[in-house]
């Protein structure tokens, strides 16, 4: 299957960015693949109201909505997202595969979140905690979380 992750920023520590690469080999080396598609972080302004808020999400996603086309299994990464197993990711991902979409696409937002546009046209809005973690480290954890996911495959 081809994986993609859609997401605002890029990793600055070289340790992060390597094992990213580390991962990928890994999903490479089981059939996989993996492309990482980084956008530039737009700066957010100060104390901005709901409104702006929602404005401005609309904004930074745009770039994100011309990457996604629809042969792609787009999976939302957000806060209010659903907590799941591997083997249950894994079902995301078979019935990707049985309907011959194209891709898994990952999108993970910037400091703020994901535009509701994007949640809406998600498979699956996914959470990997209620916590929140930088954004450069969710990349890690998702990958990561791919590599035990096809286990199961």
């Amino acid at each position: 299957m081809n994986f993609r992750i859609i997401c605002v920023g890029k990793v600055k520590e070289s340790f992060y960015r390597e094992l990213i690469k580390e991962k990928s080999c890994m999903l490479q080396k089981m059939g996989h693949t993996l492309e990482i598609i980084e956008l530039p972080d737009i700066k957010i302004p100060e104390k901005m109201s709901e409104a702006a808020t929602e404005s401005f999400l609309e904004k930074e996603c745009e770039p994100m909505l011309s990457k996604i086309t629809n042969r792609d299994y787009v999976i939302a990464l957000c806060v209010e997202g659903k907590e799941i197993p591997p083997k249950e990711h894994c079902m995301h991902i078979k019935k990707a595969m049985d309907i011959n979409m194209n891709s898994v696409t990952y999108i993970i937002g910037g400091s703020l979140g994901i535009a509701q546009k994007i949640k809406d046209m998600a498979k699956l809005k996914l959470s990997f905690s209620k916590m929140t973690f930088p954004h450069q480290i969710m990349r890690l954890v998702l990958v990561e979380a791919l590599c035990d996911t096809v286990n199961y495959l």
